[in-house]
Parts: C-alpha cells; sequence; structure tokens
C-alpha cells in the first residue's frame, strides 16, 4: 500500500507573475496529493503575490498554500531557507522548485518512489528541459546514456550511466541543479547559508549531502520544464558574475583540505584566467576582483562554514575527489557547433587528466 508522506514544495518568488500561475496549477494537478506549498516572496513589485492569493484563494484557505511574504528580497538562498521557519513539522520531504517551471502530473511520485527505493539516497532531482537547450538535454540523457556531474571545479562534465541504473531510472551523480530537488528533512537543519545569496548554492548542498555519505541521484524519468535564466538574463552581468566567482571560491576554500586546496590551485587559476577570453573581459574581471574582496571580509565565516563541514563530513576526501571529474568542463552551454572550441577543450581536458594522474588525484570517469 502507498504510504504518502508529507511533502514541503518551496516556491521563492521575486516578480514572477507570467510564471505563477502555471507553476501552481502544475503542482496542484499532481498524482501525489499529500503536499503544501510554501510560496515565498521576496517583495515582489509586480502584484504577484496579490494575484497567487487572488486566483488560488482556496487553497489558500485551505492550507494548501501557504503563502510567506519575506517583506524585503531575501533573494534565492535565504528565501528557501525561509521554508525551515515555516514548513509542517511533520513533513518528511522538502522539495524546492524555482517558480519559473512547470511539471507534469506524475512528476512528484516519481522523485517520491525514487528517494524511498535506495535508503542511502538523500537527495533527487529531475531532467532539467529548458526551453533553450531541450534538445540537447534530453538527447545527452536518453541518446547517450550520460548525465551531467561536477569537476573538481564545479563546472559540468558528462559521464555514462551504468547499465543498472539506467534500467532502474536512475543516474548517480556529484551535483544536482537548484531549479528542481527533493531532498529528505531530517538530513539537513536548512539550505543554504545565508550569505551564498544566488548562484553556487546548489554547489555547496550537493558537495555538503556527499560530504555526509548519501547520494544525489537524476530521475530519469521525471521531467520539468524550465525557462533558463529568466530570473538573471542569460547575458553576463556583475551581480552574476560576482555572486557566481565569490561562491566558487568560497566552496574551494571550505570543501577541500590545504592539502588539495594547493594541488588543485594551479587548475583553479587556469579555470579564472580563461574565463576572461570569453565575452566581456573587462566586466569579468572587474567581478572577479570584487568577489575576491568580499571574500576576504568575510574570512571569519568561511572559517565558521570550514568547522560545519569538518563536524558534517563522514568520508575521506579520496572518497569525495572520487565523485568528481578531473575535466575543465564538457558544458553544453557555452559553444557546442564550435569545432575549434570542442578540440580546444578536449586538448585542455587531457591536460587536466594528465595534471591529475601525477598528483594522484581520484576521479570520476
Amino acid at each position: 500500500m502507498q504510504k504518502w508522506w508529507l511533502v514541503s514544495i518551496i516556491l521563492v518568488n521575486y516578480n514572477g507573475k507570467q510564471f505563477n500561475q502555471a507553476c501552481i496549477e502544475s503542482l496542484l494537478a499532481q498524482t501525489y496529493q499529500n503536499f503544501e506549498i510554501i510560496f515565498v516572496d521576496n517583495a515582489s513589485s509586480d502584484w504577484s503575490l496579490e494575484e497567487v492569493e487572488k486566483i488560488f484563494h482556496d487553497k489558500i484557505i485551505e492550507w494548501i498554500i501557504r503563502i510567506v511574504p519575506a517583506w524585503f528580497n531575501a533573494w534565492f538562498a535565504e528565501g528557501n531557507n525561509i521554508w525551515h521557519r515555516n514548513a509542517s513539522k511533520t513533513s518528511e520531504f522538502v522539495c524546492l522548485l524555482n517558480n519559473d517551471t512547470t511539471v507534469p502530473s506524475d512528476w512528484l511520485i516519481k522523485l517520491i518512489q525514487a528517494i524511498n527505493n535506495d535508503d542511502h539516497l538523500g537527495w533527487v532531482a529531475s531532467i532539467i528541459l529548458d526551453r533553450w537547450y531541450e534538445d540537447s538535454i534530453k538527447n545527452t540523457v536518453f541518446n547517450d546514456k550520460k548525465i551531467f556531474i561536477s569537476t573538481y571545479l564545479w563546472e559540468t562534465a558528462l559521464s555514462s550511466i551504468p547499465k543498472d541504473q539506467f534500467q532502474r531510472n536512475i543516474a548517480y551523480t556529484s551535483w544536482l541543479s537548484g531549479c528542481c530537488f527533493l531532498y529528505k528533512k531530517n538530513i539537513l537543519s536548512k539550505p543554504f547559508p545565508t550569505s551564498y545569496f544566488a548562484y553556487g548554492e546548489d554547489v555547496f548542498l550537493s558537495f555538503l549531502i556527499l560530504k555526509k555519505w548519501y547520494k544525489l541521484a537524476y530521475v530519469l524519468d521525471s521531467f520539468v520544464s524550465h525557462f533558463w535564466s529568466w530570473s538573471f538574463g542569460k547575458k553576463p552581468s556583475f551581480f552574476k558574475l560576482f555572486h557566481g566567482t565569490k561562491n566558487q571560491i568560497v566552496n574551494f576554500l571550505i570543501f577541500y583540505s590545504p592539502i588539495t586546496y594547493l594541488r588543485l590551485l594551479p587548475l583553479f587559476l587556469f579555470k579564472e584566467l580563461s574565463h576572461l577570453l570569453l565575452n566581456s573581459p573587462i566586466l569579468r574581471l572587474k567581478a572577479k576582483l570584487f568577489a575576491r574582496f568580499r571574500v576576504i571580509k568575510n574570512y571569519r565565516e568561511i572559517l565558521t562554514l570550514r568547522k560545519y563541514i569538518k563536524h558534517e563530513c563522514k568520508v575521506t576526501e579520496k572518497y569525495f575527489l572520487a565523485q568528481l571529474s578531473y575535466k575543465l568542463t564538457d558544458d553544453l552551454y557555452y559553444n557546442p557547433a564550435s569545432r575549434y572550441f570542442s578540440r580546444a577543450i578536449k586538448i585542455v581536458n587531457f591536460l587536466f587528466f594528465t595534471y591529475s594522474r601525477i598528483l594522484l588525484l581520484p576521479s570520476r570517469k
């Protein structure tokens, strides 16, 4: 008999008026019905909160939808942390979902079934079909039987899915996107450090759960349709580059031991310099410099996070590194159509592989 665990679904909204109705209606159409929607509004100015209150008035009265006005823009990280103060105490699972998404009716039940079939599985996510990259992601997963994992430096690389996992519609990974994921509530007190603000917080959570000796997995028959980069735009901006760089540096400092930090430092510096060769180099350089100043300013918090990670860690660093890829990237979003770009990435990845083998750094193929 199916047990209906209570799921707290967190939607963080900031001026998402054009997306909220479709997202919530797709949630209300789920075949798995034991859930609550916690709608956190980050002080929106487009009347999106009022529209949700009007359209879904009956569901709010029934407490299926709970409105949490933040009164200020808490951004992504703290906006999701607010669930800790407002989610039902009886919920077994927490699901963080971007409000610029829609989901099919069997989306939630497939996530629940997958996470309950493996006691060691702490966090699962759906395959994300980004509106601008839908075909490439579908083909990557289903035709080539590959999945995205994290590299040493938090870029995305491709890894083959073992046959037994593919047959079970699941793929273990070392990184799950913050766009949509579900985890067991009892393994985390809150999702993110508040200072992460936006970008890189899903890497923090992925690495933390790996360090706690849980598994991460994509559920291959559960899908989310996503308007990629709608919130902050697709083009580089100081906001995106600053917070992305800052959080990458923080992740680098808190998850690796000093020895591993020194071994990976040349690769990290190469990655940083290579990014300056992309578009908007002056903007990137400015953002990277300001990010480093912010990291230095927040050194006390970084030391606190290091202590927290060390306290929570249940695995060796060798085991942790073996879940990651030695590559710089296999990211399909940069310029997959360029023959010269593809050749350059292959050369760099070979150099990274050689370097990692010389220093005896374990990695996932």
